[in-house]
Parts: C-alpha cells; structure tokens; sequence
C-alpha cells in the first residue's frame, strides 16, 4: 500500500501516486523513474552471463518485421518516455490507449498474473503490458481493476494480423494465458524474439532457456533488475507498487530494442 506522504521518484510528497493516471511519470527536467545510471539496472554485483562475443550481422528477422523494426525502434532510449496506469475506463490514461492502438502497426506486450504456487494452480492474467514505439509509452493495464474489459482497439489490435505483435518467451507461457485469460490474440502476427536472441549470442543448444535478463545485458549492455520478490509478487493486487509497474513495464519495452538491435 503506497500511502499519500510517500515521495515517489522525486515527486511532490503532496500528490498521491496512482490518482492522475493520465499525467506522464517525472517531469520534463527529471530522468525516468527517479533513478539515478548507476543502479537503474540493478545492482553491479548481480551475476550475468557474458554474451559479448555473439555475431552483430546475425539476421534473423523476416523482410517486413526487420523494416519496421528499422523504421520504428532505432531512436528507442533505455526506458518509455512514459508509463501509464490503466485502472480506469474512464481515466486519461484509458484514452491515450485507445488512442495508440488504433493506429499502430507494431508493439510489444507481456502479461503478469499472481503466481501459480500450488499444483494445478492456472490463474488468469492480472496486468498486461502494451509498449507503441511511436508514442514512446507503455500502458501497463490492470484488467481487475477493468472488469476485465479491454478497449474495443485494444482488441481490434490484438486480432489484426497485420498488427506485428513482439514478445519475449511468448509462446511458454504469455500465449496460453492470454487463451486463459479470454484474451484473444491473432498467434500469426506474434514473432516470439527469445530463440532469435538465443541464436545471435551462441546458446542455440538452450535457447529456450534465454532470460530476458541475460539477452538484454547480452544485447544491449543493460542489466535488468529480475529480483524475484518482484516477479513472484501479487500482481492481482488492487494496488501495485511503483516497483512492479516499473518491472512490468520494462519487460514490454525492452523486447522492442531487442528486436532493432536483431537487425
């Protein structure tokens, strides 16, 4: 529970996280999410694997993605230019996505859910993440918190194949969640870029088991923050920390880097 005196990333002590979602996170003088390079990816002594030899000319994109990619992601900055929570079907925020995804042609997206701890356990999803390379912005939507609606083009967006959809490990789990979840997605217009990276740093024989962490440092040079009391946390809270929409909307935007950088 976030409570109305706690200063969240450099902000106003006087205004309450969560209640404006259509105003943009930070101001135009401050960086993103209040955090300063040092440790924005995590802390330097968290152990990664050292992909830095792999193959820059490894092309592993299809003609039309590899084209948006380069059309789309090359100007892309570490972090979204903004994060907007979607709790409201009424809010600014809720607009902005409309907005966004009735015009765009690629994206990036991921799913969190509270975590499966007993066997036989499939809950729903809770959040989902949508990050528009054009507008720059990751709306991370809290589907309990929306009847479980989404917009009419979000869905519009989701189904149409000629919308490429990014995704990062998609198809272990993202994909039957989404089944799941009633969230309807066209599965031919989804590129799953985990086995992609895989191959272009040399660990083919286990590329499936690729972390979206190691392919970032690998990739990109950046170090993903992945501490577990975050990704096993309760996503279907009623209220999520700064923290886990931080995370969650890192792991919608950074598959859209990795996509250019696989060009």
């Amino acid at each position: 529970m976030i409570h109305g005196n706690w200063n969240m990333w450099g902000h106003d002590q006087s205004k309450q996280w969560g209640h404006d979602q259509s105003k943009q996170w930070g101001s135009e003088n401050s960086k993103p999410w209040g955090s300063n390079q040092e440790n924005l990816w995590g802390r330097q002594d968290e152990n990664y694997n050292n992909y830095s030899d792999y193959s820059n000319n490894y092309q592993v994109l299809d003609s039309r993605l590899a084209r948006q990619a380069t059309s789309q992601l090359g100007n892309l900055r570490e972090e979204p230019e903004e994060v907007l929570l979607v709790n409201s079907l009424s809010s600014g925020a809720y607009r902005s996505l409309c907005a966004d995804a009735a015009k765009a042609d690629l994206i990036a997206f991921d799913a969190e859910w509270a975590p499966d701890h007993q066997y036989g356990s499939d809950n729903p999803i809770s959040v989902l993440q949508l990050a528009f390379p054009i507008s720059r912005r990751v709306y991370v939507l809290q589907l309990n918190a929306m009847n479980n609606k989404l917009p009419a083009e979000v869905k519009m967006m989701l189904v149409n194949p000629e919308v490429r959809k990014i995704g990062f490990a998609s198809d272990v789990n993202d994909l039957s969640k989404l089944a799941r979840s009633g969230i309807s997605i066209t599965s031919g217009s989804v590129t799953d870029i985990q086995e992609l990276c895989a191959r272009a740093l040399g660990v083919v024989a286990n590329e499936k088991s690729l972390s979206l962490k190691n392919a970032a440092f690998g990739l990109l040079g950046i170090r993903l923050d992945k501490d577990k009391r975050l990704s096993c946390s309760d996503w279907a809270s009623k209220d999520l920390t700064p923290e886990q929409v931080r995370y969650a909307a890192l792991d919608a935007w950074v598959p859209l880097r990795l996509c250019y950088q696989l060009t």
